[in-house]
């Protein structure tokens, strides 16, 4: 069975741990099954099992399995010298017995994105990145600048966006 993706795009410290641990929590609520993957994109070792640690906070949402991934190591006790891609790692989730998977950066794949923007000056994300469905903001955004088929979302309005993204989830 194929797991619905949903990818938590956006800049360092824009919320995107904040909002896959509202997303995990309510999934985790609705009896859906939950794996995350956190891209660790500055490097370093990975210390996710640690507490208070990003994987340790998808966990605590609900997560059933959560991987982090840095420099080619993927925190399952799994390492090798190139860097893991979010299709390799979608394989082995495949495995689990989940409903949904929740990606938290890595950017640049292709899968459904929500895009966090902290300030104005994301909004050029949204012409960097492909397969955009859900924009949630810090800020309003101009009529002007929105994409069709895009649904725009305040980052205050939870309820909202946390609705629309569990209906997306279910299919």
């Amino acid at each position: 069975m194929t797991k619905k993706i949903i990818q938590v795009a956006g800049f360092s410290n824009s919320g995107k741990t904040t909002l896959v641990e509202k997303l995990v929590s309510a999934a985790s609520k609705n009896a859906l099954r939950v794996g995350t993957i956190k891209h660790h994109g500055h490097g370093g070792e990975l210390t996710s099992l640690d507490v208070g640690k990003d994987s340790w906070k998808h966990r605590q949402a609900g997560a059933v399995v959560s991987a982090a991934v840095s420099k080619g190591a993927l925190q399952m006790n799994v390492a090798r010298e190139n860097d893991w891609e979010p299709d390799e790692l979608l394989a082995i989730f495949q495995t689990f017995p989940i409903d949904v998977i929740i990606i938290e950066g890595f950017k640049t794949s292709p899968f459904p994105k929500v895009v966090i923007m902290k300030d104005q000056s994301d909004i050029k994300l949204l012409d960097k990145l492909d397969n955009t469905f859900c924009v949630i903001s810090w800020f309003p955004i101009d009529p002007e600048q929105k994409l069709d088929e895009v649904a725009y979302f305040q980052l205050d309005d939870d309820e909202n966006y946390l609705d629309y993204l569990l209906q997306r989830l279910r299919g």
